[in-house]
């Protein structure tokens, strides 16, 4: 059973020690006093309130320079001692890898307006200065709590389907069975953790951000009587829109975001009661630089890489103020998940509400991660190097994953390449528990883990552990148990951890479910509300299960970043795989190749956890 809390002293004796020598202090210093109590917008209100340089760029590393930004907070909790020793190790990893890395510690707008765009925007007016005085920036690593990007976007989406206007409405039309054609352009939300905002340097990202709250006008309109598309040509009306009685408008609010607006157009009354929808679709591409805005597909592009190492979200424990009818806590005085009566069902909690923010138990995670990154730097894991893939109803990535080192083509799949039936959640349980070291989980997501086929309670309980660390409500009473679950989410993880019921190992995750990247409420909450982020997916599975490295989508959308595994397999970093789907998207003028028109921006919804320096390439040379 795992401690709840090691001692600095322990973790310390844990970690390697190291010394950088100082290098030219210069670009960080200049930059961080440039930008300290900076307020990007001259409202008054500070959104970089301090810049401290912890350790100058060192090293003459011909790679470049790794920036490390560091929330205040975690370095100065009772065991920031214990994480500038992490995080030094970290930078003489890098330079032995041929980096050279700066320390900084930036204390950013946590206040209670909800403006985290303003405040990401500031943060990178930032890094657009580092680089203007070190021009060998390579990209950042975000350690803490950070704000994020949340992403609108609207685009003239031409359709041929069913339709129904003012559905269950008085006004309602429903064209029956019969496909009709329709420009649809809604304002969606398509990404809660946008980092090409913070990578894309040149691009025009201030003039599309909006404070908000903000309502945008979107409109749907139908064309029943257009013609079928003839010698290739489709409809004038699908292309330029036009006079129509078959309209329907409304409004969407949204608050804090950054406003991808490729659906403009214009609405103007017509004779006989029409309306005139007209799509500008010349008017796309704002965010975009002149350089991007050029391409084939014009879209932002990085010009930095772009991760974050923050454990706040799924630093939980169980809250220590809850009590049941007789004064009982969730846990016994064993320390252990206990079951709690309540007067009544209607008073009992729901199991997923129990957990509180707890500092102690995210600096344990923070810590275990940087010594767990120092270990497969130093090869200790290159014994575990091959592929594992876990899919549910979308089919299995191991083909590709095999490709990824020549050696690996030749590796039986077994029972390391599990999909469809085969994927009941004790299954998935069993697949973390064989050592891999690039694993692809491909199945239905949301923002709070992803979906596998049910398991029998027992057997899921008996391959996570002996002591279940969750809750189910049952009737009054909340009862520590994992039931049949079939979701491989924060209870799951914390209850194999808790057991140290998962290897000693180090994964690189690839995902390709829906919105595993999203933090819950995102669209609600700025990033310092204790809502934002709870039980985070993405993060549980990154802390919680050995990870090194997370890339995955805050979108529902049907893609994975091209060539991802053999840019790996070629010896690049996770961080320039990530930043090769832009290029490879950027540079492709047929649409129909990148999803679409809908689609052809999806690398913006891609995101990174974790440390983007990070390769396949385990063992360290001597």
């Amino acid at each position: 059973m795992r401690n709840a809390l090691p001692t600095a002293m322990l973790l310390i004796a844990r970690l390697v020690s190291a010394h950088v020598a100082a290098g030219p202090p210069a670009a960080l210093e200049l930059a961080s006093r440039g930008l300290s109590h900076y307020d990007i917008n001259g409202d008054g209100v500070c959104e970089l309130r301090s810049i401290r340089v912890v350790s100058p760029a060192s090293g003459p590393g011909n790679k470049g320079l790794v920036l490390v930004i560091a929330e205040p907070r975690v370095l100065a909790s009772p065991y920031g001692a214990v994480l500038k020793h992490s995080l030094d190790t970290y930078a003489a990893d890098l330079a032995h890898e041929g980096w050279r890395t700066g320390i900084v510690a930036m204390q950013v707008y946590d206040g209670p307006v909800h403006q985290d765009g303003r405040t990401l925007l500031a943060m990178r007016e930032y890094l657009r200065r580092v680089r203007s005085l070190a021009p060998d920036l390579a990209g950042v690593v975000l350690v803490g709590s950070f704000p994020e990007a949340m992403l609108v976007r609207q685009y003239n989406w031409r359709q041929h389907r069913k339709t129904v206007l003012f559905k269950g409405g008085p006004r309602e039309d429903n064209f029956g069975d019969e496909k009709v054609y329709r420009i649809r352009s809604v304002p969606e939300f398509v990404a809660g953790r946008g980092d090409i905002v913070l990578a894309d340097l040149d691009g025009r990202w201030t003039s599309v951000y909006r404070v908000g709250p903000e309502r945008l006008p979107w409109a749907m309109a139908v064309y029943p009587k257009a013609q079928p598309p003839t010698e290739g040509r489709p409809p004038a009306e699908w292309l330029s829109g036009g006079p129509t009685p078959y309209v329907e408008t409304g409004t969407r609010e949204f608050v804090d975001f950054f406003f991808i607006n490729d659906g403009q157009f214009t609405l103007q009354p017509a004779p006989a009661g029409m309306a005139d929808f007209r799509p500008l679709d010349e008017l796309q591409d704002a965010e975009c630089g002149d350089a991007d805005g050029g391409r084939a597909n014009p879209m932002a592009r990085p010009d930095i890489y772009v991760s974050r190492i923050n454990a706040l979200h799924v630093g939980l424990e169980p809250k220590a103020g809850l009590r049941g009818a007789q004064g009982e806590a969730l846990l016994g005085t064993d320390g252990l998940p206990q079951t709690v009566q309540f007067d009544s069902a209607k008073a009992t909690p729901r199991g997923l509400s129990v957990w509180e923010r707890d500092p102690d138990t995210e600096m344990r995670l923070l810590l275990e991660y940087f010594e767990r990154n120092h270990r497969y730097r130093a090869g200790e894991f290159a014994q575990h190097a091959r592929p594992a893939a876990a899919a549910f109803g979308l089919g299995s990535p191991m083909e590709t994953l095999l490709r990824a080192r020549p050696e690996w083509e030749e590796l039986p799949a077994g029972d390391y390449d599990i999909h469809d039936g085969a994927a009941d959640l004790t299954e998935v349980v069993r697949w973390l528990k064989r050592p891999a070291v690039l694993r692809w989980i491909s199945a239905h997501s949301d923002p709070w883990g992803s979906s596998f086929k049910k398991s029998d309670a027992a057997g899921l309980q008996e391959a996570c552990g002996e002591q279940a660390w969750s809750w189910i409500r049952e009737g009054d009473k909340l009862v520590p148990t994992l039931g049949d679950a079939g979701k491989l989410d924060f209870a799951i993880l914390r209850t194999l951890w808790q057991n140290d019921a998962l290897p000693d190992t180090a994964n690189l995750f690839l995902h390709s479910g829906c919105d595993i990247m999203t933090p819950g409420s995102a669209t609600r909450y700025p990033y310092n509300d204790s809502r934002y982020g709870y039980w985070q997916g993405g993060e549980a599975l990154m802390f919680y299960a050995n990870g090194l490295a997370l890339v995955g989508r805050s979108k529902v959308f049907y893609d994975f970043p091209t060539d991802f595994a053999a840019k790996l397999g070629e010896g690049r970093t996770i961080g320039h795989a990530w930043a090769h789907y832009f290029t490879a998207e950027s540079g492709e003028a047929n649409v129909a190749k990148v999803g679409g028109g809908i689609g052809r921006k999806r690398a913006y919804f891609w995101a990174l956890l974790g440390d983007w320096t990070l390769t396949l390439r385990l063992p360290r040379p001597e």
